[in-house]
């Protein structure tokens, strides 16, 4: 059964623990090719094409979490070498999800985002993320109807990250005045307060 085997190979059907940690192609192609196309230096371009994303060839369907990691990490240094390291995590995050509306995905996210508004597209948030990877997991606790607390599986150390995100999937659901911020760290993850204003 040649498709079975091509899905094991993926990681499908295996525990979480033993699954490759995989970036899909959309994430990839909405953070380089729509949000920072004419934003990154040419030595970040080669950058890129040195840790395993040649965006000068068709995109793979997927990339190891390691090879995102390290393309986000040169992008930060590139885009933002005069702001705070979080600060440029932060916008980096913030980047990801405004160049993942310019996906066929992505456009079809913002229509039911809109549609939902911020509380009820947090509550599809865990949805939301592993459309983005097969890693990264996160859970709600509700505390008002404008305020939540989330957390996260995994944040690549760099909590910011996901502060950025949340920011920027507020504001496209209509969400006015999103704040989010880093309330704690917990081994790879993070727990962050989320408030906002309808």
């Amino acid at each position: 059964m040649q498709g079975l085997e091509g899905s094991r190979e993926l990681g499908v059907g295996r525990p979480a623990a033993a699954r490759r940690r995989l970036v899909f192609e959309h994430t990839v192609e909405g953070l380089f090719r729509f949000s920072l196309r004419s934003r990154l230096s040419s030595q970040a371009w080669n950058g890129l094409k040195a840790v395993g994303i040649d965006l000068s060839k068709p995109l793979l369907p997927a990339y190891s979490d390691e090879t995102w990691k390290r393309a986000l990490e040169l992008t930060v240094v590139d885009l933002y070498p005069l702001v705070p390291r979080e600060e440029g995590w932060r916008r980096l995050g913030q980047e990801v999800v405004n160049g993942m509306v310019h996906t066929v995905m992505g456009r079809a996210m913002v229509g039911v985002a809109r549609l939902l508004g911020p509380l009820r597209s947090l509550r599809r948030l865990n949805n939301t993320l592993r459309s983005a990877d097969n890693y990264v997991e996160s859970r709600l606790t509700e505390l008002s109807p404008t305020a939540c607390e989330v957390w996260i599986n995994e944040v690549m150390g760099q909590p910011t990250y996901y502060q950025g995100i949340l920011e920027a999937c507020i504001a496209l659901a209509g969400g006015q005045r999103a704040r989010v911020r880093v309330v704690a760290r917990e081994g790879t993850g993070a727990r962050l307060h989320v408030e906002w204003e309808e």
